[in-house]
């Protein structure tokens, strides 16, 4: 396992995918988050791609002929790769699932809906997660969404595939909860840059290969020595987005002297710390999985307390000595949730250090400079007990 080469199967596979747009797959993309589920599109036999690049500015900016430049960063680069066609993850598709979460991918969708060019369907999500009604209107939309994907790619959706699929993916979850894990001895053999690329990868390059190419890197990862900086603090970053390419925070908080050994994150990393139930009809086990049994977005209502306490588990489970809290530009429901969350982590005496940024290069000096004061100011105080 090259862990210096996980870039190369992200630059290989758009080549992959022309060969296999050519033999008449389908390839059907949609946006992080974790609301919409990947195991039916790979039921419908189309080729999935979960559509998170972001941290180049260029489509960013793109997008304001568009969108206001209150969209946050990582929202209108959505709109940007698709407008600007010169990536070929956004170009050579033939369907989108646009989930209905946060305003910000809320008006991405309404954008690619207005261009009409290619299949796009706009996934309800109900922010009432918890109730009978959000369930059952979730699964609704779940059939509706297989009966589109099934319109363009001539395959019908069985509860056998379906059942198939969950059990792939349930693999995929164990590898991905298994390499983490790994982070929470003295010294991680992986560190939060190669894990949230290789979680990235598992987006891009297709199951089964994600499913060989992790099996690959947990027993790698079992008997690698990593070489950590001597009185490194271990940290935990928190937040709305970690896109393919946004990758600032991780460097500089290496460069300081600090250890990243776990990510809370709502989209840009797939989630893996619950399988899909395997019992009972899929399609409703799915369901359960994506909406309810996870944790949820800051977007949902009666959010807030359920991410906390989760927040709190991974500070214990990895022993921890402080939180990075990044966010974007303009993402107003993680802003006004930073509060709550340095208040009541503060009082568990966990030390947070509050980011925010646009995607670009004119807050790098401001960010270092936050950064190396936050990591010296952890250094040596300790980890949560």
């Amino acid at each position: 396992m090259e862990w210096n080469d996980l870039d190369t199967y992200l630059k290989n596979r758009p080549a992959e995918l022309i060969a296999e747009k050519k033999k008449g797959k389908k390839i059907v993309g949609y946006f992080p988050g974790n609301y919409v589920p990947e195991e039916i599109l790979y039921a419908a036999g189309a080729i999935p791609i979960c559509l998170m690049h972001g941290g180049n500015p260029d489509p960013a900016n793109a997008a304001l002929t568009q969108v206001p430049n209150i969209i946050c960063p990582f929202a209108r680069t959505q709109i940007g790769e698709r407008y600007l066609k010169t990536n070929p993850y956004y170009s050579n598709l033939d369907m989108l699932v646009a989930p209905v979460t946060c305003q910000h991918l809320k008006k991405v969708g309404e954008v690619w809906e207005y261009y009409a060019d290619i299949d796009l369907f706009k996934l309800g999500v109900p922010h009432q997660y918890e109730t009978d009604f959000g369930y059952e209107y979730y699964v609704d939309r779940l059939k509706v969404m297989e009966s589109r994907l099934s319109e363009v790619t001539g395959i019908k959706v069985t509860d056998e595939k379906l059942a198939d699929a969950i059990v792939l993916y349930n693999k995929i979850r164990e590898l991905l909860r298994k390499i983490s894990q790994l982070r929470r001895g003295q010294n991680p053999p992986v560190s939060s840059l190669e894990f949230v690329k290789l979680n990235h990868l598992s987006c891009y390059i297709g199951p089964l290969a994600t499913l060989s190419l992790l099996e690959e890197a947990y027993k790698d990862a079992q008997k690698r020595q990593r070489k950590i900086k001597d009185g490194a603090p271990r940290l935990l970053l928190v937040g709305p987005n970690i896109a393919y390419g946004d990758y600032k925070v991780q460097e500089l908080v290496e460069a300081a002297g600090g250890e990243i050994v776990a990510e809370e994150i709502c989209e840009g990393i797939q989630y893996f710390w619950r399988d899909i139930d395997t019992k009972g009809d899929p399609l409703q086990a799915l369901a359960k999985g994506y909406l309810q049994n996870r944790v949820p977005c800051a977007f949902m209502r009666n959010s807030a307390r359920k991410r906390l306490d989760f927040t709190l588990n991974l500070v214990k489970e990895f022993n921890v000595a402080g939180v990075i809290w990044y966010e974007l530009l303009d993402c107003e429901t993680y802003d006004s949730e930073s509060f709550f969350f340095s208040q009541k982590l503060e009082e568990q005496n966990i030390p947070v250090l509050i980011l925010e940024s646009e995607y670009g290069t004119g807050d790098m000096g401001q960010l270092k400079i936050r950064i190396e004061a936050f990591v010296e100011q952890v250094r040596g105080a300790g980890s949560y007990a």
